[in-house]
């Protein structure tokens, strides 16, 4: 198994339990330190299912600095699909980091786990993570899910609903630039 993937500047650094410590270190000291933390036991821990992996946690590194955390999620494997998310430290943002990791994510998803659909979204309401998203080369806008989220207020809220194929992937990016690293 890989412990990272690097490509163009960014290495995403897989989370297991054996550097859990580490990585909640590392994430001290920043203004929104609180909350990366709880993002990071909320939705960036890996998790099984019937003995398989179902959630890839990474800690992003932009030329060699902590930029934030990205996941690849397996929501069905039967039907090969998954999710992505990402959160990026508050200083850090407008720098690429969660659009250039996208990269990482499809290699790990459609030439290693061999999936065939990858989703993401965002709040509608979220305008940053609308615009990191449709950056993404391959991502295709495929609706609006009508109150499927729930907003910093506690209200529900729209969803804008994104997605990848394996087939647009492999017409879009170049595999052998992302390097797994043991």
């Amino acid at each position: 198994m890989f412990k990272a993937l690097y490509s163009n500047s960014i290495t995403l650094h897989l989370i297991n339990e054996s550097n859990l410590g580490v990585v909640y270190e590392m994430f001290k000291g920043f203004s929104d330190s609180a909350e990366m933390l709880q993002e990071i036991n909320e939705s960036y821990l890996p998790e099984f299912e019937n003995g398989q992996r179902t959630k890839y946690g990474f800690y992003a590194l932009l030329e060699g600095e902590l930029a934030g955390l990205s996941l690849l999620g397996i929501s069905s494997w039967k039907e090969r699909k998954g999710y992505t998310g990402a959160d990026t430290l508050l200083h850090m943002r407008g720098k690429g980091v969660a659009p250039g990791s996208k990269p990482h994510l499809f290699y790990l998803a459609f030439e290693i786990l061999g999936l065939n659909r990858l989703e993401t979204g965002c709040l509608v309401s979220n305008l940053a993570s609308k615009r990191s998203i449709e950056k993404t080369p391959g991502f295709q806008f495929e609706g609006i899910s009508r109150e499927s989220g729930i907003n910093d207020g506690g209200e529900f809220e729209d969803e804008y609903l994104y997605a990848i194929l394996r087939k647009d992937w492999l017409k879009l990016y170049d595999k052998s630039v992302v390097k797994t690293i043991a």
